[in-house]
C-alpha cells in the first residue's frame, strides 16, 4: 500500500515499534511469557503488546506515591506494583481490576527496592530493599491475605539483583571484594537465612551497577568504564568491553543467550553467547537525541527475542534476530547535520533534491525511483525547481537552468555548468556570500523568494529576468516557501509567519503584507496533505481513509518542518541522514 520511491538511510533501523506516552516512563518490566510489557507512567501503568506496543490495559491509581518496582506473577496473570510508602497493589491482567493490597515494608519511605520474586505457587512475594543507612532487608508477604510474613536484615556485602526462587526457597547473591556469596531462606518464617555457597569474584566487584544470572552464576558489572561478565564457577571473563562512552543498564535474557548494555546517550550493544564468551551481535543506534540510556535500562525479553528501551515519554522495541557482520564494518550515521532543499515537479513526475549550500542537485524520476539527472551546479545551492523538461537551480545571486534528458531510457546522466541552457543574474545586489540562504520558487515558476541577511527579511525576484520585485525587513524568515496557490510566502522554521503577496495590474508583484502568526496559510502548510494523508506521532502514515499504510523507522520521525506532502508523495529528511526519503502512498 506504500513504498519507498527514493532514498534509504544508511541502515534501516531495526526498531519494530515505538509507543509514545502521555507521561515520562519511570520503569518497565516484561511478563515471564514475553508477550506483554508493563510501563510505569507516574499515576498509571500501561500494559503493552510485545509485538506492536499497542496499549491493552491502563491501570489508573489515584495515589501519587512513587512506583519503585513492577513484578509479574509466574503465571503472567497478575501484576504487582511496589510503591515507596503505600501498600503493595496487585492488578488482574485479564479483568483489569485490583485483586488486593499488602502492607508496605516497615520504614519503606526511606527505602529503595532492589528486586522482587514470587514463590512457586505465586502466593508469596519476596522483596529486597535498601534504606538510607545502606541496610539491606529481605521481606516476604502473603498475597492472598495481604499480610507481612517476615523481614531479614543482610549484614554482609551488597545484594546483587535479581533475587530468585529455587524450589521452596528464596535465594539471592551478595558481592564484595573478591567473593560472591549465595544465600538461601524460606518464603515463610520456618526457614532461617543461611549462606550456602561462596564463589570467587574479580577485584572491584561490590560497588557500582551489578547484575547476576543465577542459572549459570554469571555476574555482569560496570567498572571504570568497562562492561564485564564474569563466570564465577569457571573463574573467567566471558566479556571485557571497554567503552568510549558512559555505560549504563545491564540486561540478560533468562537463559543467558543474550546480554545487553546501554552505551552513551543513544546506543545499545547486544552480545550473543558463544563458546568463546560473549561476541557482539548487534549495535542498535537511535537517532533521537532526547533518547538516553543513562538511568534507563535496556530490557531483554525473557526469551531473548526482543529488547525494549524506555526513556522520557516513549518506549521502543527492537528484535534481536539480525546480526551485524562486525563492529568495524557497521555503518554509522553522519555526525554533522545536513539541511536539504527539495522540490516536486508540478506534475509529480520528478523531484529535485540537494544539500543546502552544496553544489550537487539530483533529479529523480518518481515513477521508477531512479536518478534521471545529476547536476554539478558550480555554486552553493539555496533553491531548486523542476518541471517536465527543465531543472532550475538558485544560488549565489543567479538562476541557472538545465534541460532534462529526453526519453525514458536515460538514467543517471551527469552535467555541469557548461551544459546549462540559461543563466540569469539578479539585478539587485545579492547578500554577502558568507551568509547561506534559502529560496523557494513559486508553483507557476513566475517568481522566487529568497531570504536576506540572517533571517532579517526576504526578497522576491522575477524568474525570467532576475528583476527585483519587492522585499521586506519586517519579518524574521529563515526557510521561505510559497503556498500552493502562490499568493502567500511563509516561513517553515520555528513559529510560522507569513507575507501576503500584493499584485497590481498584469499580476505584477508590487508589495507584501504581513499575515498574523498562527493564521493558517491559504494554500495549506507544506507538511499537510491536500489529499487527506497524515502522519501519526507513533510513526504511521495514514491514507485518506485514516488506515495505516506504512510504519516509519524511528529516525524518520522528524518534526513537521522536515516533511513535505505533494499529492500521494511524501518527502522527509532527517538532518542526520545522507539524503531525503520519498514515499509513495497508493490511493
Amino acid at each position: 500500500m506504500a513504498k519507498v520511491v527514493h532514498g534509504l538511510p544508511i541502515t534501516w533501523e531495526p526498531t519494530v515499534a515505538t509507543s509514545k506516552h502521555s507521561h515520562p516512563v519511570g520503569r518497565a518490566a516484561w511478563l515471564p511469557c514475553s508477550r506483554f510489557i508493563a510501563v510505569d507512567l507516574s499515576t498509571k501503568i500501561e500494559i503493552l503488546d510485545a509485538v506492536t506496543l499497542e496499549r491493552l490495559h491502563i491501570f489508573v491509581d489515584p495515589s501519587t506515591d512513587k512506583i519503585q518496582r513492577l513484578s509479574f506473577s509466574p503465571d503472567s496473570r497478575s501484576l504487582t506494583v511496589l510503591y515507596r510508602s503505600k501498600p503493595t497493589t496487585i492488578w488482574d491482567l485479564q479483568t483489569g481490576g485490583r485483586i488486593s493490597a499488602s502492607p508496605s515494608t516497615p520504614n519503606t519511605s526511606s527505602s529503595r527496592y532492589l528486586s522482587s520474586v514470587y514463590s512457586m505457587d505465586g502466593k508469596i512475594l519476596a522483596v529486597a530493599s535498601r534504606d538510607w543507612k545502606d541496610t539491606i532487608t529481605v521481606t516476604t508477604y502473603n498475597l492472598p491475605s495481604g499480610t507481612h510474613i517476615y523481614s531479614h536484615c543482610v549484614s554482609e556485602g551488597w545484594i546483587v539483583a535479581p533475587i530468585w526462587t529455587r524450589g521452596e526457597f528464596l535465594r539471592f547473591a551478595t558481592a564484595e571484594q573478591g567473593s560472591i556469596a549465595i544465600w538461601e531462606v524460606g518464603f515463610t518464617s520456618k526457614h532461617a537465612l543461611a549462606e550456602i555457597e561462596s564463589l570467587p569474584a574479580p577485584g572491584g566487584v561490590g560497588s557500582g551497577e551489578c547484575l547476576f544470572l543465577p542459572t549459570f552464576s554469571w555476574l555482569a558489572f560496570i567498572l571504570r568504564g568497562a562492561v564485564l561478565v564474569w563466570d564465577a564457577r569457571g573463574s573467567k571473563f566471558l566479556l571485557n568491553f571497554m567503552s568510549d562512552d558512559l555505560p549504563g543498564g545491564l540486561s540478560f535474557s533468562s537463559g543467558g543467550r543474550f546480554f545487553a548494555c546501554g552505551i552513551g546517550d543513544r546506543e545499545i550493544y547486544l552480545w550473543k553467547k558463544s563458546p568463546a564468551g560473549y561476541v557482539l551481535h548487534q549495535k542498535l543506534v537511535s537517532n533521537i537525541a532526547e533518547l538516553s540510556f543513562r538511568g534507563a535500562m535496556p530490557l531483554l525479553s525473557p526469551n531473548g527475542e526482543s529488547i525494549i528501551t524506555h526513556r522520557n515519554s516513549q518506549t521502543q522495541l527492537w528484535h534481536t534476530t539480525d546480526p551485524i557482520s562486525s563492529p568495524s564494518s557497521a555503518q554509522t550515521q553522519p555526525d554533522e547535520k545536513t539541511h536539504f532543499v527539495l522540490a516536486f515537479s508540478p506534475d509529480k513526475g520528478f523531484i529535485a533534491t540537494g544539500r543546502l549550500g552544496g553544489n550537487i542537485a539530483t533529479i529523480v524520476d518518481l515513477k521508477s525511483g531512479n536518478p534521471r539527472l545529476i547536476v554539478d551546479t558550480g555554486m552553493r545551492i539555496c533553491g531548486l525547481g523542476v518541471t517536465g523538461s527543465t531543472v532550475v537551480v538558485v544560488g549565489e545571486g543567479k538562476i541557472i537552468t538545465w534541460d532534462l534528458p529526453a526519453g525514458d531510457c536515460v538514467l543517471d546522466a551527469r552535467v555541469n555548468i557548461h551544459d546549462s541552457v540559461r543563466t540569469i543574474v539578479f539585478n539587485h545586489p545579492p547578500p554577502p556570500p558568507e551568509w547561506l540562504h534559502s529560496a523557494s520558487i513559486s508553483p507557476n515558476f513566475n517568481c522566487l523568494v529568497i531570504t536576506r541577511g540572517r533571517g532579517e527579511g526576504l526578497e522576491i525576484y522575477d524568474m525570467s529576468t532576475g528583476k527585483h520585485l519587492v522585499g521586506t525587513t519586517t519579518e524574521y524568515v529563515f526557510e521561505p516557501w510559497f503556498t500552493r496557490d502562490g499568493r502567500e510566502v511563509w516561513d517553515s522554521s520555528g513559529t510560522p509567519g507569513g507575507q501576503k503577496i500584493i499584485r497590481g495590474e498584469g499580476s505584477d508583484v508590487i508589495g507584501l503584507e504581513p499575515i498574523k502568526r498562527f493564521s493558517p496559510p491559504s494554500g495549506g502548510y507544506l507538511w499537510e496533505s491536500s489529499h487527506g494523508h497524515d502522519v501519526t506521532d507513533d510513526g504511521w502514515i495514514l491514507d485518506p481513509r485514516k488506515k495505516r499504510v506504512m510504519w516509519l523507522p524511528h529516525h524518520l520521525r522528524v518534526s513537521t518542518k522536515y516533511r513535505i506532502w505533494s499529492g500521494r508523495f511524501f518527502a522527509l529528511f532527517n538532518p542526520r541522514l545522507p539524503e531525503p526519503i520519498v514515499i509513495e502512498s497508493d490511493e
